[in-house]
């Protein structure tokens, strides 16, 4: 359990004070990628989150004090714009508002910037989007229920080594706080299984053109390739590798969302194996049921793993303000105790460091759709 530094002093606290009579409705901040590189993933946890804000209003609104009046449920968001220094901006403006409890950022580059200020003014930052590993250590006010690159590369290098018998791989990432930081787990925990590491090069984050950057990919000798990137970076190194003529196996990242990665690499991300976070669609728990049926009736398809965080976060965060009243100190205390929530995303607790606790899922490209890994094509099967 994290121990607590201080006790913040907000508006919203006072708002709170049982003599106050409780504030007319709950405010949660959040600060998303709607433009900019992340803006795919923002987007998607925007959804997600509109349609937790209905279920929870139709539902008759938050129950801030025991014996008290439900009350409405407001988000004030932010756009970052995929910018660090724009998320400063927007994340100081919501802290100035007495907000207890912000969800986001969307990108790692974001998140990093945005969390010592979080942690300093002890407000509660709960990102439904961040995995770089680098977090772990940005403070006791600083969660995530998306889970950390550290459980996605222990997932994904043993399917490399275990499943797909791979010992040689090059590594491949984008020089963002996402590409590096999953780089660097994914080889410690294939190097710690006995796997070797080839060519390692990494381009710019964004960059259109990386095939310059990747070239010495053509003479390493590898057994396949590993992707640390977003869908776009992904896709534009599967294309170029493709067009050199390497045609080895390539594997890539949870962040991967497989609509994007098709519409951008077409048939060079073929046979494209990557983790996702737990979401099945097809699940007859309660929790996604009701998260799909809302989504439906808001937006009609598209329900995607991102859309799934974005909506367990706010929920996540209701329930702990239903349980410990609305200020900061409560809502931490509350998260860092939390029974397992059974959320759309998947059950969500939080290690001592602010963690989820969540595995991943393997799934393959393949007839331009993501599907389950199988080990061996249909086709071959038969």
């Amino acid at each position: 359990m994290k121990i607590r530094g201080r006790w913040a002093v907000f508006l919203a606290a006072a708002l709170a004070v049982a003599g106050c009579g409780g504030p007319s409705e709950v405010q949660i901040g959040a600060i998303l990628s709607l433009e900019g590189p992340a803006a795919s993933y923002g987007e998607s946890v925007w959804r997600g989150i509109q349609v937790a804000v209905d279920q929870v209003n139709a539902a008759g609104g938050v129950n801030v004090s025991e014996g008290g009046t439900p009350v409405p449920l407001t988000i004030v968001m932010r756009d970052d714009q995929s910018n660090p220094q724009v998320g400063l901006q927007v994340g100081q403006e919501l802290i100035n508002m007495g907000i207890p409890a912000v969800i986001g950022a969307i990108s790692s580059d974001v998140t990093m910037a945005i969390a010592d200020l979080f942690q300093q003014s002890g407000v509660v930052l709960l990102s439904p989007a961040t995995s770089t590993p680098d977090l772990s250590t940005k403070g006791d006010y600083i969660y995530r229920n998306f889970p950390s690159d550290e459980l996605e590369a222990v997932n994904t290098a043993n399917h490399i080594y275990n499943v797909a018998g791979i010992n040689q791989l090059d590594v491949v990432a984008s020089q963002s706080s996402f590409g590096l930081g999953i780089r660097g787990a994914f080889i410690a925990r294939f190097r710690s299984l006995g796997g070797r590491v080839g060519a390692t090069p990494s381009f710019p984050a964004g960059a259109q053109d990386v095939g310059p950057h990747i070239s010495e990919l053509e003479s390493s000798g590898s057994g396949g390739v590993y992707i640390a990137g977003y869908s776009d970076e992904t896709a534009r190194v599967a294309q170029a590798l493709r067009a050199a003529g390497n045609e080895l196996p390539l594997f890539g990242t949870g962040a991967i969302l497989p609509p994007e990665l098709v519409a951008a690499g077409g048939d060079a991300v073929e046979e494209l194996v990557f983790p996702m976070p737990m979401f099945d669609p097809d699940s007859a728990t309660e929790a996604v049921r009701e998260f799909i049926a809302g989504y439906r009736a808001k937006f009609g398809e598209g329900f995607d793993v991102y859309a799934a965080h974005g909506y367990d976060a706010v929920l996540i965060l209701v329930q702990a303000i239903e349980q410990e009243g609305y200020r900061p100190e409560g809502i931490s205390f509350y998260l860092n105790a939390m029974n397992p929530f059974p959320g759309a995303a998947g059950e969500t607790t939080f290690d001592g460091q602010g963690n989820a606790r969540k595995f991943h899922r393997m799934f393959v490209i393949r007839g331009g759709q993501a599907q389950p890994y199988t080990a061996v094509p249909p086709e071959v099967q038969q």
